[in-house]
């Protein structure tokens, strides 16, 4: 739903159609948008995510400068075609760049001013469920030279803050075993691979999911080579697994990498996977990408296997349509990269991580991971989401 105050100026000196149309036009949007638009109170307005001035007619300024205070970010002033709504909302948008606020007008077509109002809302609502984040680590970073975040950064830019957490807490509550049955562990048990390997990857499934509630995270990254040794088995399904249940799961203790899944699953509310480039032709533009921890969800079909670099444990390979992909990678503070890309294929090759894929990017998209990366892994996202990542930064 969408929440709009309703504004418009002095009934003696405008059109008493005004509301009749101005109701015509909130039913067309709400048909648009395949959601309901609603007049709502200023007190009701000043809680959205998303607060949205409609101003309906010109002499709405003066209703407008009475209230605005009481809400806080972006001013977003939804206009019409008639009854000088549009020359309304330019008076209050020079008036707002006067006190050094920030406003944007939402205007033209309503197919338009509905793709805007969806990235607008969708941006809104993932920023307010950042603030006080808590993002599990369980270990440091392994081997990886430029992974961590700057937690200042962090907090200060999105809210979100790192609980470290120590790997033998983990493997403690893996060797006391147990996990609770759903859509996922049913379907892995009926594939053709080791029974007891998929038990005991299921085991640290079940151990993540009891230290996530124990701690209230929100979302988790793991050390996981070092479970290798300790264990024998790895992390890669259990974090398939999560992924897919929107607890975004990051391998590897990479923290770039979970802040990134995070905040890729807050904006598209899709799972990201987590990958490395592997080769990109430089002539064709076609990058290989390839991870072991596809989410369960994002497949068309999938199977199991083993864990790449170890060979044990139980991991994922996978088939997927040809469609567009998002590929984007956040430092955890301002700097980011979000560009689309397509999925041309996916492969099931024996010397790479074992969910793989062939992107084709462009030179934007070459240039940047040959010259100015952020780090290795990047996440990949179904469908174009470059506006929503776009909007959140800026």
């Amino acid at each position: 739903m969408y929440k709009v105050k309703f504004m418009m100026g002095p009934s003696d000196c405008n059109d008493e159609n005004i509301p009749k149309y101005s109701e015509d036009f909130i039913k067309e949007l709400s048909e648009q948008l395949s959601e309901e638009v609603v007049y709502a109170s200023m007190d009701e307005i000043a809680k959205e995510a998303l607060p949205i001035y409609f101003i309906a007619s010109g002499g709405a300024e003066r209703d407008f400068s009475k209230n605005y205070k009481k809400t806080k970010g972006k001013y977003i002033l939804l206009t019409t075609p008639a009854y000088n709504s549009l020359a309304s909302a330019l008076e209050i948008l020079g008036f707002l760049h006067e006190q050094g606020l920030e406003g944007e007008i939402i205007h033209g077509s309503m197919q338009l001013i509905a793709k805007r109002l969806k990235v607008l809302k969708k941006v809104s609502e993932a920023k307010r469920k950042m603030v006080s984040m808590r993002l599990g680590c369980f270990g440091k970073p392994d081997g990886l030279l430029s992974s961590e975040v700057n937690e200042k950064d962090l907090k200060n830019t999105f809210g979100m803050e790192i609980v470290h957490l120590d790997l033998d807490e983990l493997i403690n509550e893996y060797n006391i075993g147990g996990y609770e049955e759903n859509e996922y562990t049913k379907d892995l048990k009926t594939k053709d691979f080791n029974k007891d390997e998929i038990e005991k990857a299921l085991n640290v499934y079940g151990a993540l999911t009891r230290l996530i509630k124990k701690y209230s995270l929100a979302a988790i990254s793991v050390k996981c080579f070092e479970l290798l040794g300790k264990i024998n088995t790895t992390g890669c399904l259990a974090l398939a697994i999560l992924n897919a249940q929107g607890i975004p799961a990051a391998c590897e203790g990479d923290q770039k990498a979970l802040v990134s899944m995070t905040i890729a699953y807050l904006i598209t509310g899709n799972p990201g996977f987590m990958a490395n480039p592997n080769y990109i032709d430089s002539d064709t533009k076609e990058c290989v990408i390839a991870h072991c921890t596809l989410p369960l969800n994002m497949p068309d079909a999938y199977s199991l296997t083993t864990h790449f670099e170890s060979g044990i444990g139980v991991a994922i390979t996978s088939d997927i349509k040809s469609q567009p992909l998002t590929i984007f990678k956040s430092d955890g503070g301002e700097k980011y990269f979000a560009h689309v890309c397509s999925l041309e294929k996916t492969m099931h090759r024996n010397d790479l991580c074992r969910s793989q894929m062939t992107v084709k990017i462009d030179d934007y998209t070459f240039d940047y991971l040959m010259n100015n990366p952020i780090s290795n892994h990047h996440i990949f996202v179904l469908g174009d989401w470059v506006e929503e990542f776009n909007e959140l930064y800026k």
